[in-house]
């Protein structure tokens, strides 16, 4: 009797073995399985709408429709709202373009006894409709195969059962908040051209984009710096949806229409208008939002702070709203000539550009950029005012202001334009210097010869250590010399000529005349016959005349 039972259950150990063998062999290489490439037949970029069925393991029903109208993808079911393009592409490529690994048609199952519920497909947890014109394709998705990598699948309730990549499911059980539209705005930068920003009991700012450039519109009529419009655009577009809110949640919290917090509103080429509102802070580095169709949103809370400071800067009433260290040139006019100074960046010294190219007075400079930058909207002269005004402008390395007229009184008392010309006439090291002749009209001449190198406690002479230190003039009359000055400042008969013989590479001889008397009892002098006209205190004139007097 013990024997009998145990060859029985052996036998019947041995079925079932060989039963699990034949099914194995034909679910991997079924006789008659379904050859197919892809999922679906349908022309992905044909597919108009999407139907989604999902049951959870409690039995609620959840259904999610999308569809295409006028170009554009929306949520039809359970909201109205719009939906992110890129998410409902890539779940129609998932599923149109996912391939096929195993397949097992309906005669291998009957064979085998097999039922769609031993494959999770009798109530399937996922079931998916792509519709394109005419044609509609349905797949259900069943249980995960035991290795965890695959899906159960099949088409159309009926057919042959198919395996796909369990990324094909993941795709299609985003929570309802990943089908939205993800970017707070739909607009690309390339299409914005109207940007208005309005803090709740602050300014508002607004910006358009006309002839290839942005400008300001409010609060004053002016250029915007490039690089910040840019960067407030780029903040605005790339903008984020982190999350959507459940219903009820983040309601009242600075996002009412007598509670605002800060709106931005961003205006396309058509004219269409988008505006989202920033609410209060919801947790680490997000705050809360209405986006411009009315979804309460979770969004990055460095928004508000790029939009914050870029609006800091767009709303700088002043002519030309930019620090310092960003200007590389900038110009006054006051009728006839212009003076301009421009240097390469911050690090680099100012150079006069006009009238004439010279070196110039970087105190000078940075003193009447100083004045130029606090000049704001009020100061601006129009009509029969600005016509004894003067021309002003600044330039960045983006941004080239347009010239205003201002009131001269915004130089600093006693300030000359010709006063950005360098002072400095002539610098030398002694050991540079191999004679010096000083000359006088009636032709009184002295000259030495440099020492060279001085003996330790020896004293150089008064005239080379003023070289040595640096003959600057105490102004400038002139920046430039004309045939009129030379007479007006008598420079066409120096009353004396102090030549300068030089052991360098660039310069053999340099010349320094002295003029006439100018106020203050010194002299008018200019170097190398050409250039400027200054003015040497008497103190100057004195040390450099005394050895022919």
């Amino acid at each position: 009797m013990r024997n009998r039972r145990a060859i029985v259950f052996f036998l019947a150990w041995s079925l079932l073995f060989a039963f699990a063998i034949a099914v194995n062999r034909v679910y991997r290489h079924p006789q008659t399985a379904i050859q197919r490439t892809t999922l679906s037949s349908l022309n992905a970029d044909g597919v108009t709408r999407v139907e989604i069925v999902r049951t959870d393991m409690a039995g609620k029903v959840e259904r999610v429709a999308l569809a295409r109208i006028d170009g554009k993808w929306r949520l039809d079911m359970p909201i109205s709202a719009e939906a992110d393009e890129s998410t409902v592409k890539r779940i129609i490529d998932a599923v149109a373009f996912a391939e096929p690994k195993d397949s097992l048609a309906a005669q291998d199952m009957a064979k085998l006894q097999r039922s769609e519920n031993d494959f999770g497909l009798g109530s399937p947890r996922i079931v998916v409709t792509l519709v394109a014109g005419s044609r509609r394709e349905e797949f259900a998705f069943g249980r995960i195969t035991a290795a965890g990598d695959e899906v159960y699948v099949r088409q159309d309730g009926g057919g042959a059962v198919m395996t796909v990549p369990m990324q094909v499911v993941q795709e299609l059980d985003l929570p309802l908040g990943g089908f939205r539209r993800r970017n707070l705005f739909s607009f690309a930068p390339g299409d914005v051209i109207g940007v208005g920003l309005k803090d709740a009991d602050g300014p508002f700012s607004r910006m358009a984009f006309a002839d290839g450039a942005w400008r300001l519109a409010e609060p004053i009529d002016a250029p915007a710096d490039r690089k910040v419009a840019e960067a407030l655009l780029s903040a605005v577009c790339s903008a984020r949806v982190n999350s959507y809110a459940a219903i009820g949640e983040g309601l009242g919290l600075g996002l009412g229409e007598k509670n605002e917090g800060y709106v931005l509103t961003v205006r396309n080429s058509v004219g269409t208008i988008e505006k989202a509102v920033i609410g209060t802070v919801c947790g680490t580095n997000e705050v809360w939002a209405l986006t411009p169709e009315g979804a309460v949103v979770k969004v990055a809370a460095s928004l508000p702070e790029e939009c914050r400071r870029c609006q800091k800067i767009l709303a700088d009433r002043r002519i030309f709203p930019v620090d310092a260290s960003a200007v590389v040139s900038f110009s006054i006019t006051e009728g006839f000539p212009a003076y301009m100074v421009s240097r390469d960046d911050a690090s680099s010294a100012w150079k006069l550009v006009s009238p004439a190219e010279a070196p110039a007075d970087a105190a000078v400079a940075e003193r009447l950029l100083s004045c130029l930058l606090k000049l704001n909207a009020d100061a601006i002269l129009k009509g029969a005012a600005a016509t004894n005004a003067m021309n002003v402008s600044v330039a960045t390395q983006t941004t080239n202001f347009p010239a205003c007229s201002v009131s001269r009184d915004f130089l600093p008392e006693g300030m000359r334009l010709q006063d950005l010309r360098d002072k400095l006439l002539i610098r030398q090291p002694i050991a540079k210097v191999r004679k010096v002749v000083v000359g006088t009209v009636a032709g009184v001449k002295w000259e030495v010869k440099c020492p060279g190198a001085l003996k330790q406690g020896e004293k150089p002479h008064e005239l080379f250590a003023r070289l040595e230190e640096g003959i600057v003039a105490e102004s400038v009359e002139s920046v430039t010399l004309s045939n009129d000055d030379l007479l007006r400042y008598g420079l066409d008969r120096p009353s004396y000529t102090i030549s300068f013989e030089l052991d360098d590479s660039e310069s053999a001889l340099k010349s320094l005349q002295l003029g006439s008397a100018a106020p203050g009892g010194g002299r008018y002098a200019n170097m190398g016959g050409g250039g400027a006209v200054f003015v040497l205190s008497a103190q100057t004139v004195s040390i450099l005349t005394r050895p022919v007097e």
